[in-house]
């Protein structure tokens, strides 16, 4: 009992200091989680503020370059030589104002003036207005004594008479016994004003003397971005530089200081969007003296961070929980695993009898199957059997029947003859023949009928081709007739002699001219073409019709018995099939070439018995 208890405090020694570490390792991975997520954010905001800060940069140069030529244009301009050489003389001042007007309207600065070495404006562009520069004492400006001692000066200040701000870019007008006076230009910056504010950045302007001159927030302008010293805002007090007021002492930014390789500022502000922590970064524009700073709110980054640090310290913790339940399973898991393995051997054996029975089963179903397939194909051929058994049946009772009237009609006509004959008729005479040739051709196809129907497949006649197709077309003359089909066929010269009984062969060219017609009934254009060909040894015929064609899927049951493409009624399927067996019985093939709405062709290709020239087209 004492060495379980002892065991139980061991184990829970253990669990406690492993949940020790497991915090510890939580704490640290999510405090370097959020290390790295606030660094990454720290660094992505510095590079998007550094474009930004180009971006205005390169707004502002473009704004002031555009009127950096205007002082130069000025101190070289005779009018203002002259008005400054003279300031009393009314027309030289005249001159001087409407030349400085003219040149404003088409630059389109703020002002446009001229200053004598005493810092009396001679002339100006706004001469004309109540609050005109002209008469006007700016020597107190720090650019007008820059001026004259370097040549050039740019100075931001608030305009003395008018109280508007600007830039001031000034430049000595020279004389051949030294400097005559300044020529200014004011550049009015409420435009890059109103386009950052339209950006919708928090941005501003600090000069050399630390104090917001221009920004997107109106309420931070003229106050210094920290602090000033007692001793620098006394300083800025006699310049006028930031109008009438002077500086607004309230800072911008209550503290700036520096962290984790940026700037922080906190701006108090009773607007929420403007106060709390932001991110301070600052670009020098050395040409100017001025800084232009950008102000970021650091507090969604820091939410970021820590919600990426909370994020990963739950996916830690998740991941350390899942790895002590792994542990703890895997005790019971080695306590049951003799257990487990007997079981899947069972299951294993039991699994592989059941495959062998399925297998079984398998084999059984499959033979069950082709058993059925088999059985079906052998009712459907027997069906077939019958029907070509009763065929047959019939067509013997029909030639059997019939054979015995035209029996009766040939001695008949024998009899019509002799009549014929004693009373020298020769038109009944000739009508006679005729009967008597319809009544051995209806003869000879009841021989035909007897012979079908006995299985006598193997012909050994001989078959005069030309001669077949002249008499299947006699036979068709009148379907053709009512149907209007035109005939396409020349006899070719000489003769043609297959092997096979002529009447076999009429009967196939019989069935196929008949199929043609029917296929060409609605046709607009109904011609029956019958072609000869004789390559070595055999020769094919052609019957070409310009019906609608036959369907692909119905191409391989065409020669099936009881297969008809005719609309019910018009046929019983058994002219291709009985003709497919009279060629196959000929030691012939016959064929099916057809596409829809271009009509089909059947060629039939029997052997010769003789060949008599080369291969060649037999001209139809």
């Amino acid at each position: 009992m004492n060495q379980r208890l002892a065991l139980h405090e061991l184990f829970s020694r253990r669990h406690f200091v492993l949940g020790g570490i497991a915090l510890v390792m939580v704490v640290a991975i999510g405090w370097a989680a959020f290390e790295i997520a606030l660094a990454g954010a720290l660094a992505n905001a510095g590079q998007q503020a550094e474009r930004r800060l180009a971006l205005f940069d390169r707004t502002l140069e473009a704004i002031i370059e555009r009127f950096h030529y205007l002082p130069s244009s000025i101190a070289l301009a005779a009018d203002a030589r002259a008005v400054i050489v003279d300031p009393a003389d009314p027309a030289l001042r005249e001159r001087a104002n409407g030349f400085l007007s003219h040149l404003n309207d088409t630059a389109g600065a703020g002002e446009l003036f001229i200053m004598a070495t005493d810092g009396q404006v001679v002339a100006a562009s706004n001469w004309w207005a109540y609050d005109s520069f002209v008469g006007e004492n700016l020597a107190y400006r720090p650019y007008f004594e820059e001026a004259l001692r370097d040549g050039d000066a740019k100075f931001y200040a608030v305009g003395g008479v008018t109280g508007v701000a600007g830039y001031f870019l000034a430049r000595r007008i020279d004389g051949p016994a030294g400097a005559l006076g300044v020529a200014v230009a004011k550049i009015n910056l409420g435009e890059i004003e109103a386009n950052w504010w339209r950006s919708g950045e928090l941005i501003g302007i600090v000069d050399i003397n630390n104090v917001t001159i221009l920004s997107t927030r109106p309420d931070w302008r003229y106050r210094p971005l920290s602090p000033l010293d007692a001793a620098d805002a006394a300083r800025l007090g006699p310049q006028r530089r930031y109008g009438e007021n002077g500086v607004n002492l309230r800072p911008v930014a209550a503290d700036i200081w520096p962290s984790r390789g940026t700037s922080f500022a906190q701006i108090a502000s009773n607007d929420p969007d403007t106060a709390g922590l932001f991110i301070l970064d600052e670009l020098r524009l050395p040409t100017h003296q001025w800084r232009l700073v950008s102000f970021t709110p650091a507090g969604p980054i820091f939410r970021d961070a820590w919600t990426a640090a909370a994020a990963t310290a739950l996916g830690a913790a998740a991941i350390l929980l899942i790895i002590a339940l792994l542990v703890q399973r895997q005790r019971s898991i080695w306590q049951r695993l003799a257990e487990h393995e007997r079981l899947e051997q069972r299951v294993a054996e039991r699994t592989e009898d059941l495959h062998i029975a399925n297998e079984a089963l398998r084999a059984e179903i499959a033979e069950r199957i082709r058993a059925e397939q088999a059985g079906r194909e052998a009712q459907h051929g027997l069906v077939q059997a019958a029907k070509l058994a009763s065929l047959g049946q019939a067509l013997a009772g029909v030639a059997h029947e019939v054979s015995q009237p035209v029996a009766a009609l040939t001695t008949h006509l024998a009899s019509a003859k002799l009549i014929a004959a004693q009373r020298h008729d020769p038109d009944i005479a000739t009508i006679l023949a005729t009967m008597d040739k319809v009544v051995d051709r209806l003869a000879a196809l009841t021989g035909h009928l007897k012979s079908f129907a006995s299985k006598q497949t193997r012909a050994h006649a001989r078959a005069d081709l030309p001669s077949v197709i002249i008499n299947a077309l006699d036979l068709v003359d009148h379907k053709l007739k009512a149907f209007g089909v035109d005939v396409e066929y020349r006899r070719p010269r000489g003769g043609i002699e297959v092997a096979g009984n002529p009447i076999h062969l009429e009967q196939v060219l019989i069935n196929l001219i008949t199929n043609a017609a029917d296929a060409m009934e609605h046709s607009p254009v109904r011609v029956l073409s019958i072609g000869l060909k004789r390559t070595r040894g055999w020769v094919e015929l052609t019957v070409t019709d310009t019906g609608s064609g036959i369907a692909p899927s119905e191409l391989s049951n065409l020669f099936d018995p009881f297969y008809s493409t005719k609309q019910p009624g018009r046929g019983l399927g058994l002219g291709l099939s009985i003709s497919y067996g009279l060629v196959r019985d000929l030691g012939g093939t016959i064929a099916v070439a057809s596409r829809p709405g271009q009509g089909a062709a059947f060629t039939v290709r029997l052997p010769l018995i003789t060949q008599t020239a080369p291969a060649q087209d037999i001209p139809a």
